[in-house]
């Protein structure tokens, strides 16, 4: 049976692979599952050419496992491939007719989950007729959605699956442009119900489509142009539409509503109840229209206005000094003081604009709440609160060993490091079994086509670990071996590739992108000879703190014991460890230091402790010096150093300081600014005295590791955050995954380091702010907060990046005006006279009016109010200039009066 299934899948006889199933019996298919899986599993191995790659199978063998495995399997193995199968209607046919599986109904049924498929409505109809298929609602209205033809040939397509289509439509519907005509038609030639079809489209606002779908049905109900006395007969669907998540559909809705409010039969009081979720949405466009009908109901209705004057309060939870104007003037103008009106005031007293407070003065008890200010002490590096906490045994190592996999990059990396060399010999014939789900679960993650570098790295350590305890402890570890080999024969299988780079094998073989990671390689082979010879001296590069720190005062410890051990100490483990270490409080480990260290190791942590002292004595090795200097000090270049022989490296890489400047970006018209950055070129070369730093800027792939090194250089981030300024924000309006993640992931970095920043550091935050995602927009302000809390930022320097983007501008002002009003403003006194700065030096570099000026000069006229200040002089005179400008005239007058 087996034999026969080969040779006919060997010579490729698709004509006689349906009478060759025919013979066989249930069982006979039911045994015939394992073959056909490994049969598969060979015809879709890739085989690499010159110029291209192919599966191994011919066409002709895929259609014959294809349906040897319709046939014999069951639902669940036959898996949810809608495509191969289907593409010959002449085999599907002859199969269902010989015999069709009693799962092929809820597997068609199913498809509506399926990305493709290669059969359609009408397929779905011939097999409903024939009786393979009873045809859920679901499946009648998504298919038909994709087929948008043939509707009169059946006469349950619009008597019943059409409506079908309006409940479960496929979020392809939008994209089939026949559709829009054909509904207008239908309903012209009265097939479709029009009153029906009006409120089916206005029930698609609530029914969580996708906002494509949503649009479709909106912009379906507004091209029937419903008339007045339909829309007033929908009233009830027109108002639950309110409640929809979807944009689109509230402002379609509140269009309508608008054409239908004279009539006396119009629900003001129902609508008063959906005001108050329309007041406080994120579309603006959305509170606009809403505030715009509440006017036309006051000028229209006779009413008690208490009732919807207590919902439009609600305007107030927007700091747009346009949303609340508009609702200041219609509470004004619609409705008396009362206790329940400034009752309901009083819950957004506190986010009331100065300038509309003085309108609604008589609806407002003006005790407005005092702010404090919100100072606190520079935070400390190294305390108690961010103490790692370390494995204590071989137990703890390996559950910890899981979650450094899962966190690639953090101190989990380190952590793991550490705890190898220190228990990798402690397990016993009990506890050793414990590494089995570890190293699967190292083995599974290199099996993945994309693995981070930091993974690579750790993953093959466990897997050399797990391989040493095999041969002590065969019997309790019998699986790894197992485990081992599948993991090693999907690696071979990927190693036809061109490009792919070996990920498994002994430490020092295996591939880690480009120079970069070669460092990180490099310690982790140090630490795997230290477990394999017993050797316990620890690293001297493993952190104390989260999320990047070493106490100053154990890194004294831990090269006292390099020196009473007198064993040298590996060169990039220890730049490492000056890289990481926390400077600033280090008056206790300059004691120890002093007192217990000798030799070069005295002269150098002295000069590296003391930011005052000079560097002193033999240099030995002139690149911990260097490393120390330029960590300790990047501004300065010390005239001692300079014939260590680094002088082919460009100085940017010791300072941090790059020339970088928005130009206007002629050749690309989406994008109106570009950030360019000059990061010299520097080619890795290989020397007696490496520099770990060298490693991390020569040339090389840029790969999404890329912010892990932030946690490398904490004290200088600056060629990091360069290098991602680079990589990811030369244009504002760049919103691939792979730029948003790393970006994203950088920010959040930063936000973790909690040092001042320098100049790089200005120019990615002062960017970051202006960024298309809103998430790393909402951590640019978390920086700024806890910065200006600690006193720890310049707004000079941070306004001033900032505005020469928006000189040009490289993004919507809304975005960073929207950002101040909702996460920056009103926080405190000292972040109020912050923001006060940080806009006064944006507006210094613009010189001409740009596109919403206006909005960020209603920010700065709020934030002087709010410190009691006036316009700084030299704005002024900028202001005299925009004035001339007619939308800004207003504005800038009110500025200047201040």
């Amino acid at each position: 049976m087996k034999e026969r299934l080969y040779e006919i899948l060997n010579e490729g006889k698709v004509h006689e692979i349906i009478p060759f199933l025919k013979q066989l019996s249930a069982e006979q298919k039911k045994a015939l599952i394992p073959t056909i899986k490994k049969m598969d599993r060979e015809i879709n191995k890739i085989v690499m050419t010159k110029n291209s790659y192919h599966t191994a199978g011919s066409e002709d063998q895929h259609s014959i496992i294809d349906i040897a495995s319709f046939v014999c399997m069951d639902q669940k193995n036959f898996g949810k491939n809608y495509w191969k199968l289907f593409r010959n209607r002449e085999h599907t046919e002859q199969i269902l007719e010989w015999g069709c599986p009693e799962w092929f109904s809820d597997f068609i049924n199913e498809s509506v989950e399926a990305e493709f498929t290669a059969f359609n409505y009408k397929d779905i109809l011939g097999w409903s007729e024939k009786g393979y298929v009873q045809p859920k609602p679901e499946l009648l209205g998504h298919h038909l959605s994709n087929y948008p033809a043939d509707l009169d040939q059946h006469p349950e397509t619009l008597k019943t699956h059409f409506w079908y289509l309006c409940e479960y439509p496929s979020k392809s519907l939008p994209f089939y442009k026949e559709w829009f005509p054909t509904v207008q038609k239908l309903v012209a030639e009265q097939k479709i119900d029009r009153r029906r079809f009006l409120k089916e489209c206005l029930l698609a606002s609530n029914r969580n489509f996708n906002k494509n779908v949503t649009g479709w049905f909106m912009d379906a109900f507004t091209a029937l142009k419903p008339t007045d006395e339909e829309l007033t007969a929908l009233q009830d669907e027109l108002l639950a539409g309110l409640a929809s998540v979807q944009s689109k559909a509230v402002n379609t809705i509140l269009l309508h509503l608008k054409k239908i409010i004279r009539y006396p039969t119009f629900k003001a009081d129902a609508f008063s109840h959906y005001l108050p979720n329309l007041l406080s949405s994120e579309v603006k466009t959305v509170v606009v229209s809403s505030l715009t009908l509440t006017e036309k109901i006051f000028q229209k209705r006779v009413m008690n206005p208490e009732m919807l004057g207590i919902s439009l309060c609600t305007a107030f939870v927007s700091k747009d000094d346009g949303i609340q104007s508009k609702a200041a003037k219609i509470i004004l103008k619609y409705i008396p003081v009362s206790d329940h009106i400034k009752e309901a005031l009083s819950h957004y007293s506190d986010n009331i604009l100065i300038n509309v407070r003085s309108v609604l003065a008589k609806y407002i008890d003006d005790n407005p709440q005092e702010l404090d200010d919100i100072t606190a002490e520079k935070p400390m590096l190294v305390m108690e609160e961010n103490k790692v906490d370390e494995p204590q045994n071989f137990e703890d190592l390996m559950f910890l060993l899981p979650l450094a996999i899962e966190n690639p990059g953090t101190y989990y990396y380190d952590i793991a490091l550490s705890g190898f060399i220190r228990f990798a010999d402690k397990a016993d014939a009990e506890s050793v079994k414990l590494i089995e789900p570890v190293f699967q679960k190292a083995c599974k993650t290199l099996s993945k086509w994309e693995v981070p570098y930091f993974n690579v790295i750790l993953c093959n350590l466990i897997i050399n670990y797990g391989l040493r305890l095999l041969v002590r402890y065969p019997e309790q570890l019998k699986n790894l071996e197992k485990i081992y080999q599948k993991t090693s024969d999907e690696e071979a299988t990927r190693e036809a590739y061109a490009n792919y780079h070996k990920k498994l094998g002994p430490l020092h073989g295996i591939g880690v992108g480009g120079t970069a990671m070669k460092a990180f390689k490099e310690i982790a082979v140090e630490a795997y000879r230290k477990m394999q010879a017993g050797d316990k001296i620890p690293l001297l590069s493993t952190i104390t703190h989260t999320p990047c720190w070493i106490d100053p005062v154990i890194l004294v410890e831990r090269f006292e014991i390099y020196q009473n051990q007198n064993v040298s100490p590996d060169s990039l483990d220890l730049q490492l460890a000056l890289q990481r270490c926390a400077l600033d409080n280090t008056s206790e480990a300059l004691a120890l230091a002093e007192k217990k260290l000798k030799d070069e190791y005295k002269a150098l942590l002295l000069f590296f402790l003391d930011k005052n002292s000079l560097p002193k004595g033999r240099f030995e090795h002139p690149e911990w010096w260097m490393t120390a200097g330029t960590t300790r000090s990047p501004e300065i270049t010390f005239n001692e150093f300079k014939d260590f022989g680094y002088g082919t490296i460009p100085k940017e890489f010791f300072s941090g300081v790059y020339e970088w400047k928005t130009i206007d970006s002629k050749k690309n018209s989406y994008y109106p600014a570009e950030l360019s950055i000059t990061i010299p070129k520097y080619h890795f070369t290989k020397r007696k005295d490496q520099l770990f730093l060298e490693y991390f800027i020569a040339e090389q792939k840029d790969h999404s590791d890329i912010h892990a090194f932030m946690w490398s250089f904490p004290n200088m981030p600056a060629n990091v955050l360069a290098r991602v300024a680079k990589i990811c924000l030369f244009y504002s309006g760049l919103a691939e995954v792979y730029e948003r993640n790393m970006v994203l992931n950088t920010a959040k970095a930063l936000y973790t380091i909690k040092k001042p920043l320098e100049e790089m550091g200005y120019l990615f935050l002062g960017t970051i702010f202006l960024d298309g995602d809103k998430t790393i927009r909402g951590i640019a302000a978390e920086i700024w907060l806890e910065h200006v809390s600690h006193h720890m930022i310049d707004n000079a320097r941070l306004g001033k990046v900032i505005g020469l983007h928006e000189k040009l501008e490289w993004a919507p002002v809304k975005r960073f005006t929207d950002l101040i009003q909702h996460h920056m403003l009103n926080v405190s006194k000292n972040h109020n006279k912050a923001l006060e700065e940080l806009i006064c030096a944006i507006l210094l570099q613009m010189d001409q009016a740009v596109t919403n000026l206006k909005k960020l000069l209603e920010v700065y006229h709020e934030v002087l109010a709010l410190n009691q200040s006036e316009a700084n002089e030299n704005v002024k005179e900028k202001l005299n200039n925009w004035k001339e400008n007619s939308s800004l005239k207003k504005i800038c007058n009110l500025l200047l009066k201040k």
